[in-house]
């Protein structure tokens, strides 16, 4: 974990060069746009938020009504997006802290989104565990990647560092996490350049 969250550490200006061309974040428009069930005023958490490229366009829906928790682990991360966005909203909040526990109060959110973020769990069952608790009854949870499992797999595989090994499971292992915390009505849905998986609390 410590050797992974050094990586990450270090690779957050790149991270955020990376997302902050107008190309990127119009992409990134589009996709939180077309996938993101959210509503107004929903409590959301944003966990593996890195530099907070979801920010403006989860607080487009849920408004001044709703509440944008970021979470990530990297404090380097968090610092650029605070100092991007600090001040932007009422309803914004930073939080580091591990994706597997949470600092969190259970029950706190409508929505959990974990996305380019769920294959760096060590221990994904651990994960998964934490963010049913995160979540209201009824809640969703949406883990997404802009590339299908293949491009994802056979992307980390080809990176040097700790994350070579952060593969996504298939479906059928995905499936049985999410019954195994107690989600239902799940939905993954794979093509070129998206990997979608949602489901709701019982």
């Amino acid at each position: 974990m410590k050797k992974k969250k050094e990586y990450f550490e270090k690779l957050a200006r790149d991270w955020d060069d990376e997302h902050s061309t107008e190309e990127e974040k119009e992409r990134t428009r589009e996709f939180a746009e077309t996938h993101f069930r959210l509503k107004e005023g929903e409590t959301v958490l944003d966990v593996g938020c890195g530099t907070g490229r979801l920010i403006p366009h989860l607080e487009a829906v849920i408004g001044n009504a709703g509440k944008l928790v970021e979470l990530d682990f990297s404090l380097e991360m968090l610092k650029i997006g605070k100092n991007r966005h600090d001040g932007d909203y009422a309803n914004l909040f930073f939080v580091q802290g591990d994706g597997h526990l949470l600092p969190l109060k259970d029950c706190s959110f409508d929505t959990v989104i974990c996305m380019a973020f769920f294959p760096h769990l060590s221990d994904k069952r651990k994960g998964m565990e934490a963010f049913a608790r995160a979540l209201k009854p009824g809640g969703r949870l949406f883990i997404t990647h802009q590339m299908n499992r293949e491009e994802l797999n056979r992307f980390h595989g080809n990176v040097d560092g700790p994350v070579s090994d952060d593969l996504l499971p298939g479906e059928e292992q995905m499936r049985k996490l999410f019954k195994a915390v107690g989600f239902r009505d799940v939905e993954i849905r794979e093509e070129p350049g998206l990997y979608l998986a949602v489901a709701s609390l019982r």
